[in-house]
């Protein structure tokens, strides 16, 4: 293997590690896709320019991306089970001749935990047989090595490394007491001296600390006397619950926020939701299955909601039936309504079901509700403008202490006007039904006219290319309007890009399913189109004026000229052939996959 081919391995591996598709590494290093899979195949090398961002959003430096060593510390973390500090840029720098040697105490390590708990360091790691855990106590030596072989990744349910009841000072193992617990299958375990041996001459505060491994490593975490540590719903992770305290709140849910890889506000708290459940998926996936990848809306109105996923087709329907689930809504209930939906909420949260609501915060954007305080009074959530107030407020003390509380999440501002719940799960489709589901919506969405007052479709195009054209409007409107127009056209240019760059990334995966040799050709033509319509999607978007615009040039007409309106509207012309040729493949699909079930019944 040569060092280009080492090189793209390691990339990939740690892309991988964050939990990245090459499409968002991509668009954080902006560089397009293609240039991230050119470098894990080998072909190429990332640009001088780019390492500097690479290194900081891979989390390893450079010397480690370009010279792998045949042992690297893919991730490491210093925890108590309740607080973490990720430490693995430092762990790296410590490996000397593929060794690692290294004493935990809060003198060697960059952060310090002010806790009276069991502190643990755990670390995820490669050597050329494979990949592997390990973990060591505060006051304990973690040694590592190319031939060490401690713990792999683990498929199914959790497994328990170790155990402890006490706190730093004194505890006991409890390993015994917890592989006899398991045998009971129990949903929670409850942190007190009638389940788990406690020492005599202990006055401190006693604490349960379990380390677990599951598909994605080791993990930590620990709640006090009386407190509880319940499983996930599907028993691939544990996470702390305090039932005295009247709130709930999942913990780790990533942040949203346009310009993140994840445009479609409804797709992207889709994401979370599925996530935080444990279902293995990715945000292009849900796009695609969906049919969400296929949409264009836009009202002549010129309205930001025409970039909304749903606002003028159902999409939800095949994106939950694509993982199996009911959808339950509670669309623009009445007040006496809300307190019963309250409840399902709380219940839901307590499944580790987020729901997904939009008109949370701000402005109406999908966002999804993470927890509550003061027995549901509080709700907390993620929404597509949470950074603004992070940023806003990052030296604000009072704000500081609230999100202490709410575990990092914002509040709630308004009872959202639509929200929908995870109902039963059943079946899950394969990804082949799924991937018929989505050509069918395609079809279908793509051929209808209007809905709501919203065009669909070609429709769609041809009113958003009528509106850019029409220069008698744009001779006699106040620069004010002009500039809302500009504002919204960019905001609908960012949703149409990214909805086709996940059409060509939902057909390129869907080209490893097991097809006849004729569908095989028609999807990779389709796969062609779309990275295609994509690649200049996104040069144009790229370009284009946008608000920010407005604050160097001189005026709104100086910024968005006659002569870039009719560029896009050429645009949007040469991909609407394209569309056409693309529902044309999608029929043939369609086709012969109908011939083929017709023909088995036979």
């Amino acid at each position: 293997m040569n060092n280009g081919d080492k090189v793209g391995k390691r990339i990939a591996m740690l892309r991988k590690e964050k939990k990245f598709s090459q499409e968002e590494l991509a668009e954080r290093l902006h560089v397009s896709a293609q240039a991230v899979s050119k470098w894990e195949t080998g072909k190429s090398l990332p640009e001088t320019a780019t390492l500097p961002l690479l290194s900081t959003i891979l989390g390893h430096s450079i010397d480690s991306i370009l010279m792998p060593q045949e042992l690297i510390i893919l991730s490491a973390c210093y925890t108590d089970g309740q607080e973490n500090h990720e430490v693995t840029h430092f762990l790296n720098q410590f490996v000397v001749g593929n060794q690692l040697t290294f004493p935990v105490s809060e003198q060697t390590l960059p952060f310090k935990i002010h806790s009276d708990r069991l502190k643990v360091l755990l670390v995820k790691f490669e050597t050329p047989s494979g990949v592997y855990s390990d973990y060591a106590l505060k006051g304990d030596t973690l040694t590592i090595g190319i031939d060490s072989q401690t713990f792999m990744t683990k498929d199914g349910e959790l497994d328990f490394i170790f155990a402890a009841y006490g706190n730093e000072t004194a505890y006991l193992n409890v390993m015994k007491k917890m592989s006899h617990l398991q045998y009971f299958r129990w949903d929670q375990f409850q942190a007190n001296h009638e389940v788990f041996p406690s020492l005599i001459d202990n006055e401190g505060q006693d604490y349960l600390l379990l380390i677990y491994r599951n598909a994605e490593g080791l993990h930590a975490v620990s709640c006090r006397e009386g407190e509880r540590i319940r499983y996930s719903p599907d028993r691939m992770s544990l996470f702390w619950y305090d039932d005295s305290s009247e709130s709930y709140i999942i913990e780790q849910v990533d942040r949203l926020g346009f310009g993140k890889g994840m445009d479609c506000s409804w797709g992207g708290a889709m994401y979370l939701s599925l996530k935080s459940m444990g279902v293995q998926t990715s945000y292009e996936k849900i796009m695609g299955v969906s049919g969400a990848c296929w949409k264009i809306s836009f009202t002549p109105a010129w309205d930001y909601s025409s970039a909304d996923a749903l606002v003028a087709y159902d999409y939800a329907v095949p994106a939950f039936a694509a993982y199996g689930f009911q959808p339950i809504w509670a669309d623009r209930i009445s007040q006496k309504e809300r307190k019963a939906e309250k409840q399902q909420v709380l219940a839901s949260i307590r499944k580790h079901q987020l729901p997904i609501a939009i008109n949370l915060r701000v402005a109406p954007e999908w966002g999804v509700i993470t927890g509550y305080l003061n027995n549901g009074n509080t709700l907390l959530c993620r929404s597509y403008f949470d950074d603004e107030t992070f940023r806003d407020l990052h030296d604000d003390p009072e704000f500081q202490a609230s999100m202490e509380e709410s575990k990092g999440y914002l509040y709630v501002d308004q009872w959202p006007f639509a929200m929908v719940r995870f109902g039963d799960q059943g079946p899950v489709p394969s990804d082949f039904d799924n991937l018929l589901r989505s050509l069918h919506t395609k079809v279908d969405s793509m051929s209808q006219t209007e809905n709501r007052g919203y065009r669909m479709g070609y429709a769609a195009l041809e009113t958003w290319r009528e509106g850019l054209l029409d220069e008698a409007w744009y001779r006699t409107a106040e620069d004010s309007d002009i500039s809302r127009r500009l504002s919204v056209n960019h905001f609908c240019m960012m949703a149409l890009t990214d909805a086709r760059k996940c059409a060509a990334a939902y057909l390129r995966d869907s080209l490893s399913l097991p097809h006849e040799e004729q569908v095989s050709r028609q999807l990779s033509e389709m796969a062609r189109i779309y990275e295609t319509v994509y690649s200049r999607l996104s040069a144009f978007y790229e370009a284009m004026p946008s608000d920010e615009t407005l604050k160097t040039s001189f005026s709104v007409r100086q910024a968005w000229s006659n002569e870039q309106r009719a560029e896009q509207a050429q645009l949007l012309e040469w991909m609407a052939n394209l569309e056409r040729q693309g529902d044309e493949l999608a029929r043939l699909v369609l086709e012969n996959a109908n011939n083929r079930l017709a023909s088995d019944k036979r």
